[in-house]
C-alpha cells in the first residue's frame, strides 16, 4: 500500500512539474498541460472545490460574458484566417485557459490539503523544489555545452541565438526567468539551511546570467527584500528608518538602471521605427505595449476591451499608430508584456480589477502573517510580466489555499530527506 502511494504521489509532483516547466509544449496552438487539466474537470467537480476558486470563477465568467456583448461592438481591421484567433472564439480559448488555472490551483489545494493531514506536505513541496531544481540543472549544463561550442545552438531549442539566452521550454528567457523566481519563492516555504542557500545561489545564477531575465531577477530580489524584512526590522530596530531608506532607493535605482533599455528605445523609436518594421522586439510586446495600453484603457476603462482581444484590436490603427503591422506569422501572438495585473486592467477594466483585488484582499486578511506574505510573492509574479493565463503562479495560490505550514515543524520523514 505504501508503493502505490508513493508511486501516486511520484506522479503527481511530476505532473505539476510539467504543467510548470513545460509551457511551450503543445500541438499547434493547444498546450498539453491546458489539455490534460481540462481532462480532469470532471475529477476535481468531484471533489471539494474551494471557496475561492469558485469566486475567481465567477469571476472569470462574468468577464466573459461582458467580453462577449463588447465584442459584438467592437472592429477589428486585421484579422488572419486562423480560427482560433478569431474573434468570440479567441476568448473563449483565453477563457478555457483561465479554467486550467483554476483546476491546477484547485487541484494542488486538495493535494496539498490532504497531505496536510497525514504531515507529508513539506516532503512532497520539497521534492517539487528538487526535481525542478534537477531539471534546471540539466537545462543549464546543455547551455554550458552551447556557449562553449560544444553543441551548436541550432542543435537545440532550449538556447537561442539572441544574446544567446537560456529558454528552456518557455518562448524567451525572461519568462523562463520568472518561473524560476517562482521557485525561489517556493524555497521559503523552508527554514535557513545552506542546502536552501545553494538552491537559491544556483537559480539566482540562471536567472541572471543564463536566462538574462531582468524581470526574474528583480521578482528575486524583491521577494527576498519582502521575505527579510521583519527579521531585519527586529534586529535594527533604532536603524529601521534609514535602512529602509537605503534599501528602497536601492531597489529603486537597479530598477531604473534595468528599466533604462526601456527608455532609450521608447525615446529613438520614431526615428528608428522606419528602419527596423521586421524587428519583433521593437513593433511588438513591452515597447509597443508602452504606447497601445494606455489607449486602449483610456478608450474602455470602466469593463476593458475584453478577455483575449488584445491581440486583435492591437493592430487596429488607432491603438498601433505609428508602428508598423507585425509579420502574419507573429501578428496574433502577440501581448503587452506588462504582466497579469496589467491583463485584468487592460481585458476587464477597473471595474473587473476592483472585484479580482477585492478578492485577493479579502483571502489576505484570513492568513497568518507567513501566508501573507506568499498571497503578496503571487501578485508579484503578475506584476513582473507573468500572463494571468501562465500556470505556475496558480500553483502558489493553491498552496496558499490549502493553508500549508510554513512554520518548521517538519516531520522525520523530511528531516531523514533534507
Amino acid at each position: 500500500m505504501e508503493k502505490k502511494e508513493k508511486l501516486y504521489n511520484f506522479i503527481i509532483i511530476i505532473f505539476f512539474t510539467f504543467c510548470v516547466q513545460f509551457t511551450d509544449v503543445k500541438l499547434g496552438l493547444i498546450k498539453f498541460s491546458e489539455l490534460a487539466l481540462l481532462g480532469l474537470i470532471p475529477i476535481i467537480l468531484a471533489k471539494k472545490i474551494h471557496k475561492y476558486v469558485v469566486y475567481l470563477l465567477v469571476f472569470f465568467s462574468l468577464a466573459t460574458v461582458i467580453t462577449m456583448l463588447k465584442t459584438y461592438f467592437s472592429s477589428f481591421q486585421y484579422l488572419e484566417p486562423s480560427f482560433l484567433k478569431r474573434p468570440y472564439l479567441i476568448t473563449v480559448g483565453r477563457y478555457l485557459e483561465l479554467i486550467t488555472c483554476l483546476v491546477l490551483c484547485n487541484f494542488v489545494f486538495l493535494y496539498f490539503y490532504n497531505l496536510k493531514k497525514k504531515k507529508q506536505h513539506l516532503y512532497y513541496l520539497l521534492r517539487f523544489i528538487d526535481i525542478n531544481i534537477g531539471i534546471t540543472i540539466i537545462f543549464a549544463f546543455i547551455y554550458c555545452l552551447v556557449i562553449t561550442n560544444l553543441l551548436h545552438i541550432d542543435d537545440t531549442r532550449l538556447v537561442y541565438n539572441y544574446d544567446i539566452r537560456l529558454r528552456a521550454y518557455f518562448v524567451e528567457g525572461g519568462p523562463y526567468g520568472l518561473m524560476l523566481s517562482f521557485i525561489f519563492i517556493l524555497t521559503s516555504f523552508f527554514k535557513k539551511s545552506k542546502k536552501r542557500l545553494a538552491k537559491r545561489i544556483f537559480l539566482f545564477v540562471v536567472i541572471l546570467f543564463m536566462a538574462k531575465s531582468k524581470s526574474g531577477f528583480l521578482c528575486a530580489i524583491l521577494w527576498l527584500g519582502i521575505e527579510n524584512y521583519g527579521v531585519v526590522l527586529k534586529r535594527v530596530k533604532s536603524f529601521a528608518l534609514p535602512l529602509l531608506l537605503i534599501g528602497g532607493l536601492g531597489f529603486y535605482l537597479l530598477f531604473i538602471n534595468v528599466g533604462s533599455m526601456y527608455v532609450r528605445e521608447i525615446g529613438k523609436i520614431k526615428e528608428s521605427i522606419s528602419e527596423r518594421t521586421t524587428d519583433n522586439n521593437l513593433v511588438m510586446g513591452r515597447i509597443s505595449g508602452f504606447f497601445i495600453a494606455p489607449k486602449m484603457i483610456a478608450d474602455h476603462p470602466l469593463f476593458g476591451i475584453g478577455i483575449g482581444n488584445y491581440p486583435l484590436l492591437r493592430n487596429n490603427d488607432e491603438y498601433r499608430g505609428f508602428f508598423p503591422l507585425p509579420k502574419k506569422e507573429f501578428r496574433l501572438k502577440d501581448a503587452h508584456g506588462f504582466g497579469g495585473i496589467m491583463d485584468i486592467l487592460v481585458d476587464t477594466g477597473f471595474v473587473g480589477l476592483f472585484f479580482f483585488i477585492g478578492i485577493m484582499f479579502h483571502r489576505y486578511r484570513t492568513l497568518s502573517r507567513k501566508l501573507r506574505l506568499f498571497l503578496i510573492g503571487f501578485l508579484i509574479l503578475f506584476c513582473f510580466g507573468v500572463q494571468i493565463y501562465f500556470l505556475y503562479p496558480w500553483m502558489l495560490f493553491g498552496l496558499i489555499l490549502s493553508n500549508i505550514s510554513s512554520t518548521h515543524e517538519i516531520s522525520g520523514r523530511l528531516k531523514a530527506y533534507q
